[in-house]
């Protein structure tokens, strides 16, 4: 017998089998409360991609203990209206038939397979000019026949690496046209000529860098590696500003926090992570990076550029202390602990906030610690 429900918790530990919770559409014979389900039992899709109210067709076993004991679990655990954002590379186009294969950057199960598209599932872009090895990002509808099949549906597949292109071919052309025009001018006269013309070059160079560094560092929208992602965040912190950085040592962060900073009267425990829905997943830890920040001083083991780890005791007493839990998401305070306010801060927010400093006059640490402070705000 087939039952539908919505998942109501999901727990992923390091070392250990990911599981989580259903919450059936209706009651379970000999059941009561949510259903456990185990990773191995989800169908065409690994678990790092499943989130909180997500619908679901399952079947119901029972699962005999080894104490002796044996309670119901969930089982053929198929995903209903489920669609997901992704980024990857072109594996292989064949223009003539009007097809290709995708290779996500995460592999949507164990079985690490490209994902087939057609030519009218392109966005933008004709088929002719798909190449293999182009960045793209694309949604995925899982979709399940009631003869067991399981198909990955690819739509709305856009490319990534014109937008680059573009913008480095227009910068480009734009110096080759200005050295060309430099030429000529120092022809007639060029003693006048050279002097004008090389302020001219630097000054237009200064702005394209400028623009094309904003949009090389849009690239957290490809992100799909945690690590990745952790490294770009760090990377984006450094770039703002922020000299007493700390980024934690990824081999040995079990429960811990990604990393630490302090810049005026502000201190920040921060912890990225490209999960959706992360509430209920990371509570336990930041229960635990709050409890640290109530303490006077924080001792920390951080990541040397070498590649060794140091210890280093800070001092955090009398400072506006918050947690950050990076995403891709959104920008908001989720609550207050005895004064310390926890936040889902965006990458998009922190980008505009490197923006305004990028093309400000003057941009003084006071005034960066109230922008990071009032984010939330902002």
């Amino acid at each position: 017998m087939k039952f539908t429900g919505k998942i109501k918790a999901i727990s992923i530990k390091e070392g250990k089998s990911g599981l989580g919770f259903i919450d059936s559409d209706r009651p379970i014979p000999d059941h009561e409360g949510d259903l456990l389900f185990f990773a191995d039992k989800l169908v065409g899709l690994a678990i790092e991609y499943v989130e909180r109210g997500d619908s679901v067709e399952f079947t119901v076993t029972e699962w005999n203990k080894k104490d002796g004991t044996s309670q119901k679990i969930a089982e053929e655990v198929r995903f209903l209206n489920k669609t997901i954002n992704l980024t990857g590379v072109i594996n292989w186009v064949n223009t003539e038939k009007g097809n290709g294969y995708i290779r996500p950057d995460t592999p949507l199960d164990n079985l690490n397979k490209d994902l087939f598209f057609f030519k009218e599932d392109l966005e933008d872009v004709e088929i002719e000019n798909v190449s293999r090895g182009d960045l793209v990002e694309f949604i995925v509808k899982i979709i399940n026949y009631r003869d067991g099949r399981v198909i990955k549906s690819v739509k709305n597949i856009r490319l990534l690496t014109d937008q680059v292109n573009l913008s480095i071919k227009s910068a480009t052309n734009t110096q080759v046209s200005e050295s060309v025009s430099t030429t000529n001018t120092q022809t007639s006269d060029i003693a006048p000529a050279t002097n004008t013309q090389t302020y001219n070059h630097h000054t237009l160079k200064l702005k394209e860098v400028k623009e094309n560094m904003g949009l090389l560092l849009s690239s957290y929208k490809t992100l799909s590696d945690p690590g990745e992602f952790e490294d770009y965040t760090f990377m984006i912190l450094r770039l703002l500003g922020i000299h007493s950085l700390y980024q934690y040592d990824q081999k040995n962060q079990a429960g811990r926090a990604d990393g630490f900073f302090i810049i005026g009267s502000l201190a920040v425990m921060y912890d990225c992570t490209l999960r959706n829905d992360f509430e209920e997943h990371k509570k336990e830890q930041i229960e635990n990076y709050v409890n640290k920040l109530k303490n006077s001083q924080i001792t920390i083991d951080f990541r040397l550029t070498d590649g060794g780890v140091r210890k280093k005791t800070l001092q955090i007493h009398g400072k506006n202390c918050q947690v950050w839990i990076i995403t891709k998401n959104l920008t908001r305070e989720l609550y207050d602990v005895d004064g310390i306010r926890v936040k889902e801060v965006a990458i998009p927010d922190l980008m505009k906030v490197f923006n305004k400093r990028l093309y400000s006059d003057a941009f003084e640490e006071d005034e960066l610690s109230a922008n990071l402070a009032v984010i939330d705000k902002s």
